[in-house]
């Protein structure tokens, strides 16, 4: 407490100069000593409060125990007993104590080193919570993309497989000879029908997780956006900064409270003492800044690079998927012409007549099925181009 045995010696110098009594001088001695003591324990709370793990209330605390410090001032003012020359401290020799005692706790009453601990601890939770908030919407992408990839993967492989069962059942037919009896006995019908049933239900499906997908990517959109707005105001830089504006003030508090002889080395001493709870306050954010904004966000980001190109997770297996589609498509309109050519070659009658309704139902469903097909799978791909 050297500000406080500085004080003392000049009340002590003070006393023999003036006559003040031994009693006179030891009561004053005897009450800066219990300022000082006081004191300390408010520097204790103060400092304290630098390494509250909750943001909250730090800068009204901070205030009011300065609040505390300057009554506790202005009893000592007070309590001090006359002297020949006057009253407090001024009339004990102190006045450069008391007036640079004033000066710095108004000072330290601003709380620009507790609101820097305020805004550096809400940085490290407010970054903490982006994080487990970005990790588990990176769970839930890859969870729904799983689920909607294995739908995807299970419906392109039935759709295929029951393109080419077409394929299949028109060769097989053609080379038996019974492709013309089986579109005249009118069974041809049901068997399109029940394909093209299919294909409305697995377009229907693919486009269901399309649109899952679109709105997982928008949200992943939503996300950087966010994040890429408020990044100067988390990142590493910003913490730095806002750390170097708290250090200033604490290193500046003796300065502002100097006064005479009256050095503020006390408040000097208290001021590096603030810089510890600031500085582990700043390497703790800036840990989750790092995180956040070195780990996490590039994750975000790649996911929306690579799982969004196309409707599958791989976007060459569609494309081959449609390729492969278009071709079995072309194979069954070839054969489908070939029989055409071969009802037009039946002579005029009920055989003819039966052959070519089922044959112009069964070519109709089967264009408007793979039209259907193809402008759904467009809409799905669609959802994703946001």
């Amino acid at each position: 407490m050297e500000d406080i045995l500085q004080a003392i010696g000049a009340v002590a110098k003070t006393a023999g100069e003036i006559g003040m009594t031994r009693d006179a001088l030891g009561t004053a001695k005897d009450l800066l000593q219990k300022y000082g003591d006081e004191r300390d324990r408010l520097f204790e709370s103060m400092q304290a409060l630098l390494s509250k793990a909750s943001a909250d209330g730090i800068t009204e605390e901070w205030k009011s125990t300065c609040e505390k410090g300057t009554e506790l001032l202005e009893s000592l003012d007070a309590a001090l007993p006359d002297s020949p020359i006057g009253q407090g401290l001024t009339g004990v020799g102190a006045r450069d104590f008391n007036e640079g005692e004033k000066k710095v706790w108004a000072e330290n009453g601003k709380a620009q080193i507790a609101l820097v601990s305020d805004v550096l601890l809400k940085v490290k939770i407010a970054n903490a919570a982006l994080i487990e908030e970005c990790n588990e919407e990176l769970k839930t992408i890859h969870e729904t993309c799983a689920e909607g990839q294995s739908t995807l993967n299970e419906n392109l492989e039935g759709l295929s497989t029951d393109l080419l069962d077409i394929a299949n059942t028109l060769a097989s037919k053609t080379g038996d000879k019974t492709l013309t009896a089986w579109m005249k006995d009118g069974s041809a019908k049901e068997y399109i029908r029940k394909w093209k049933d299919s294909v409305t239900q697995r377009a229907a499906s693919n486009s269901e997780v399309a649109r899952q997908k679109g709105q997982l990517k928008k949200q992943i959109l939503g996300k950087l956006d966010a994040l890429n707005n408020a990044r100067e105001q988390l990142d590493e830089k910003w913490i730095e900064d806002m750390y170097k504006s708290g250090e200033e003030c604490a290193r500046s508090l003796a300065g502002s409270g100097e006064t005479g002889d009256f050095r503020a080395l006390d408040w000097a001493r208290f001021g590096e003492a603030c810089l510890e709870p600031l500085g582990e306050s700043r390497d703790a954010a800036t840990e989750q800044s790092k995180m956040l904004f070195d780990e996490v966000l590039p994750s975000l980001q790649e996911e929306n690079d690579t799982r969004f190109l196309a409707l599958t997770d791989d976007p060459a297996k569609i494309s081959d998927w449609k390729s492969d589609l278009q071709g079995k498509a072309e194979a069954i309109l070839e054969a489908l012409a070939s029989e055409d050519q071969v009802i037009k070659e039946l002579a005029e009658g009920p055989y003819q007549e039966a052959a070519r309704e089922t044959f112009d139902e069964f070519l109709s469903t089967f264009t408007e099925g793979m039209k259907d097909l193809f402008d759904k799978t467009k809409d799905a791909e669609d959802q994703l181009r946001v």
